[in-house]
């Protein structure tokens, strides 16, 4: 006998569900309401404007380079910009390797940049540029004070330049930071020759296919020197070391006392000219 369910006995249940089930969409539709107007305030508000700039990785460039050169402004939309079109436009400057471009909370824009590594101050074209670790030889538009490399003379050729590069990338850093100035004197028939003068007095004779390896003994070498007097060490072939007093005729002391006095002859001769200008 099929049992017989009686329709009154459903009818609450069924009706417990419809009322859940138009709950579900009421809140659904209130939600979604409720959302697309904070979206909308949010928008309208200050807190989706650009606040502030944080640039990271700037050496040879100012960060407010970077920002101008981005084209976004304090106040522009924080989602109105698309950042791989900024990071194109960064990476087009020169010495710029590449760029990364990010939103921060709250307000802020972030602008990460990694720049080809300066080796070496170079003259180009009448004026110093900066020679980077990709070869390229550049003058920026704002560049950063005090970036602490040599200064390179005389580098004309590419191919010498760039084996010169490939050098200074290898040198150990602490012997790095004391050069002063290379000077190339290579010839035609000897075209790797250089000249190199230190920040502790000492010059050095060297050949470019070996420089790195011969300056990795530069700090051992000075230390077996008494340090009287300075001089020339010749590392073209072996290492070899020769007091100023033979060469010039007078010790690196004596260099130094020279310079000294000249500079204090200059000074006196400025003094007594602006002294005869105030008389005047």
């Amino acid at each position: 006998m099929e049992k017989v369910i009686d329709i009154e006995e459903r009818i609450p249940s069924m009706r417990e569900r419809r009322r859940r089930r138009t709950n579900r969409k009421f809140i659904f539709i209130v939600s979604v309401f409720l959302i697309a107007l904070l979206v909308i305030l949010y928008f309208q508000s200050p807190f989706s404007r650009i606040d502030k700039f944080h640039v990271v990785g700037a050496k040879i460039y100012e960060p407010s380079f970077y920002t101008d050169k981005s084209e976004l402004q304090v106040d522009d939309s924080l989602w109105g910009f698309s950042a791989k079109q900024v990071e194109q436009r960064l990476e087009k400057i020169e010495g710029v390797q590449k760029a990364v471009v990010s939103r921060k909370w709250l307000r802020g824009v972030q602008i990460t940049v990694t720049e080809w590594k300066p080796i070496a101050y170079i003259e180009n074209d009448g004026q110093f540029g900066l020679l980077l670790e990709n070869g390229d030889v550049f003058t920026p538009e704002k560049l950063a004070p005090e970036e602490d490399a040599p200064i390179l003379n005389g580098f004309t050729d590419i191919d010498v330049k760039k084996r010169m590069t490939e050098q200074l990338i290898k040198m150990e850093n602490e012997v790095y930071q004391l050069i002063s100035e290379i000077l190339y004197t290579g010839r035609k028939e000897e075209p790797d020759f250089i000249t190199v003068f230190m920040d502790d007095g000492y010059e050095i004779k060297a050949i470019i296919p070996t420089f790195a390896e011969k300056m990795a003994y530069y700090s051992a070498i000075i230390a077996q020197l008494d340090g009287e007097e300075k001089g020339v060490i010749d590392m073209e072939v072996g290492t070899f070391f020769t007091p100023y007093s033979k060469i010039y005729g007078v010790t690196g002391n004596e260099e130094e006392a020279e310079e000294e006095a000249e500079e204090e002859e200059q000074e006196q001769e400025q003094e007594e000219v602006e002294y005869d200008e105030e008389s005047e």
